[in-house]
């Protein structure tokens, strides 16, 4: 109750406060009138035929206000995930065709302009009521949805790129006492300099995303056993598994189609565990066979951490740092001995602390807040480090953080598919 009467207040959106400006005078106009026929007498105004109006204008501009205070309005957007604006698309035909049968029906019956706008209208709040019915059900329009990443994060080093599979998880109610859910994915580039989408494509649960090879960003589906490359400045599919193959004989009807089994290191060489049982190296435009290589692959399994560097970070952090809450090292790096770190101020709060501090002495030198989720089988908190950023992606969104000032530029948020200026976000 107390966030809806909230929303009557006045505040720092300006389309909050101009729709919220245009119900006050609409309430005012018709206090107004009302007075204005009692004061003349000239029918019989009683207080019910008032107050009754009020009420009902005040239920609809609270939950027009409502719907304007949260993202619900979002969902009337075109965002690039392919049910949401199908549906969208369904919705915009269904009422241009409207449109037109009123339109072609009212100059046959020669309808005053004064009565067709009245029926666009009414036509108008109808779609929009049942656009919203079918929004909120299908899509969850202004219900709360899981947001995370189904992949490594990927960054192409000469075009700033950030490629991510995202998974969209929507709550469709209970069975047997357990929470079910839709699942949508989509692979999305995001350009780290501007925060704009450069393309997205319709991915489904069984499509893995690995990293970018000299050959492309592979992707392998083990729904279909097939494999691909991407162009990552388009998103197109660059080179199929059959066209591979052709450079590399030996792999023909070979490989195999599981994630476990690949493993691409920073400089783009591919390692993978053919179905011969061999260990296999692409690099360079060669294809190399070595034992040695199953260690390469392990790494994409079991991780690449240098053997008890884990644990001396995290006893820096204990010495240097033993009031921050919960504290995580992320990544550290030596050229200026200081590292990433993720902590709560407090136990109950929904987002998490990321902040770069010092190693040598205890030092924040910046910190900002980002959203924060738990998900089982997924990592929280994603980080990629360049010259003169830092990239958080966290709970769907993407948080650009300069450095070394450590001013948070944009967020992107993954469900709009689109760049929130900080402003926006407060």
């Amino acid at each position: 109750m107390t966030d809806l009467l909230r929303n009557w207040k006045f505040n720092e959106d300006y389309i909050h406060n101009v729709v919220l400006t245009l119900i006050y005078l609409w309430l005012l106009i018709h206090i107004g009138r009302w007075i204005v026929s009692k004061i003349k007498g000239e029918q019989k105004r009683t207080a019910a035929s008032l107050f009754i109006p009020l009420l009902i204008y005040a239920v609809v501009g609270t939950l027009l206000l409502w719907l304007m205070d949260g993202d619900f309005f979002n969902d009337w957007t075109f965002t690039g995930w392919f049910w949401h604006d199908l549906t969208l698309w369904i919705l915009a035909g269904l009422f241009v065709l409207l449109c037109l049968l009123l339109l072609v029906r009212s100059v046959r019956r020669r309808s005053s302009m004064k009565k067709v706008s009245g029926l666009l209208l009414v036509l108008l709040v109808g779609e929009f009521l049942i656009g919203s019915f079918v929004m909120t059900v299908f899509h969850a329009a202004g219900r709360s949805v899981t947001m995370s990443f189904d992949s490594p994060m990927v960054v192409t080093e000469d075009d700033g790129i950030a490629i991510n599979k995202i998974r969209m998880k929507i709550p469709n109610g209970q069975e047997n006492g357990i929470s079910t859910s839709d699942n949508r994915f989509q692979i999305v580039a995001v350009d780290l300099k501007t925060g704009k989408k450069e393309w997205g494509r319709k991915a489904i649960w069984q499509e893995y995303v690995l990293g970018q090879t000299e050959d492309g960003i592979l992707v392998v589906n083990s729904k279909d056993e097939e494999l691909y490359f991407l162009d990552a400045a388009t998103g197109d599919v660059h080179l199929e598994e059959k066209d591979w193959v052709e450079h590399y004989p030996e792999l023909a009807d070979n490989l195999s189609h599981e994630q476990a089994d690949y493993y691409i290191d920073d400089t783009g060489s591919l390692y993978l565990y053919a179905l011969d049982g061999k260990y296999y190296r692409v690099a360079e435009g060669k294809l190399t066979k070595n034992p040695a290589y199953e260690k390469e692959v392990q790494k994409g399994f079991f991780g690449d951490e240098e053997n008890g560097e884990a644990e001396r970070v995290q006893q820096v952090v204990q010495e240097l740092y033993p009031d921050l809450l919960e504290a995580q090292p992320i990544m550290g790096t030596e050229k200026d001995a200081s590292m990433l770190l993720a902590y709560k101020e407090k136990r109950n709060q929904e987002q998490i602390t990321v902040a770069r501090v010092s190693t040598k002495e205890a030092v924040i030198q910046w910190k900002t807040k980002v959203d924060y989720q738990e998900e089982p089988g997924t990592s929280p908190l994603d980080v990629h480090m360049s010259e003169d950023a830092t990239y958080v992606f966290a709970a769907g969104s993407l948080y650009k953080i300069s450095e070394p000032a450590g001013v948070l530029e944009f967020v992107y948020q993954y469900r709009w598919n689109k760049r929130t200026d900080i402003a926006e976000l407060h």
